[in-house]
């Protein structure tokens, strides 16, 4: 008997950073994807070893140069990790399933970033401008997620 075909296809772990100034109800960084064509987040998947937040740290700092505070979240379970946000699936195409860990960073408010190739432009946006986006909906559900997550 042959497996569906949806359990031979690809899936990548993945993590997204939503990099923000001013804190909660501050601004946050987003990025428009050349390939994608669409504004997200910075992120990337998992390398063999790491884990979800050493990828969150490295994707953030390879992407923008920035480096922040994955602060520890109120509310959150006990053993989670700094920043995290929470989970989501999406297709990617030839790469199959992504599993998509989201995390909440803090940078200085004077931290510059530096651009890679993966984006054609940056915005530092607040609540009204992420909801004016075109991204994908759980960009808009998390990032709301990532403005308003308080420091335990």
């Amino acid at each position: 008997m042959t497996a569906p075909a949806s359990t031979d296809a690809r899936r990548a772990f993945s993590v997204a950073v939503f990099a923000r100034r001013g804190g909660p109800d501050g601004r946050l960084l987003v990025i428009h994807h050349r390939r994608l064509d669409t504004w997200l987040p910075v992120g990337g998947e998992l390398d063999p070893g790491e884990t979800p937040l050493d990828a969150a740290r490295r994707e953030l700092r390879e992407e923008t140069g920035l480096t922040g505070v994955f602060p520890a979240l109120a509310g959150a379970v006990s053993g989670t990790p700094d920043g995290y946000l929470g989970y989501e699936e999406h297709q990617a195409g030839s790469k199959g399933l992504h599993m998509n860990f989201v995390f909440v960073a803090d940078v200085a408010d004077d931290a510059e970033v530096t651009p890679n190739h993966e984006f054609s432009d940056f915005r530092w946006v607040d609540a009204a401008a992420l909801e004016a986006l075109a991204a994908p909906e759980n960009v808009h559900q998390l990032g709301r997620m990532a403005l308003a997550a308080r420091p335990r």
